[in-house]
């Protein structure tokens, strides 16, 4: 018999969340990583584009965070703005009872709004390397209290010559607990990443 995503130990709010948004049986990627990444574990996960991948890491993290103090205590890094505008829209809609603030920071739009966003307080930041750099360089974006950091589509990341800004977000991101790191290849400097 397959599972439902209330046999995976998430809180009651999010699966009410989950039910409202349709969603019923989890795909294999959401099956095998939810129950670890609950638990706090690092991740890596092998899996293509459009296999579920954002439910896989996105429900432990709206289960296991709760809201802050406005800094944000997790951060997921994507390698374009369609997939981070994508991931944040998902989180925000599934983050329904936890009240929790999820906003997306990239580059080709102005920085104002953005900083403004941070300004108020968010707990989960969805983003691509460059703009989130700029933002901490700038100190509109403090990184210090993430605890939960993901990689999302690393191997594209690879190939977009993101690597460099990717361990320096390593860098930025020392006192996290969890790392999750997703991608549909494993080349050698994923692995090593």
């Amino acid at each position: 018999m397959s599972k439902t995503f209330a046999d995976l130990g998430l809180a009651p709010e999010l699966l009410q969340s989950i039910t409202e948004a349709g969603f019923v049986n989890p795909f294999p990627i959401q099956e095998a990583v939810i129950p670890l990444a609950l638990t706090g574990v690092d991740i890596i996960g092998q899996a293509k584009t459009g296999t579920g991948k954002t439910l896989g890491f996105g429900l432990p993290i709206l289960n296991n965070v709760n809201r802050g103090n406005g800094k944000p205590v997790a951060l997921v890094v994507v390698p374009t703005r369609e997939l981070g505008i994508q991931v944040a829209d998902e989180l925000d809609k599934l983050s329904g009872g936890r009240e929790l603030r999820v906003t997306a920071i990239y580059g080709g739009r102005p920085m104002e709004p953005q900083i403004a966003e941070l300004k108020k307080g968010v707990d989960i930041v969805v983003g691509t390397p460059g703009r989130l750099l700029d933002l901490h360089r700038q100190k509109a974006l403090d990184l210090s209290e993430v605890k939960h950091l993901v990689l999302d589509e690393a191997d594209e990341m690879l190939d977009l010559g993101f690597m460099p800004d990717v361990e320096k977000i390593f860098t930025l991101t020392a006192s996290r607990t969890q790392t999750m790191l997703f991608s549909a290849t494993m080349p050698g400097d994923v692995v090593t990443l």
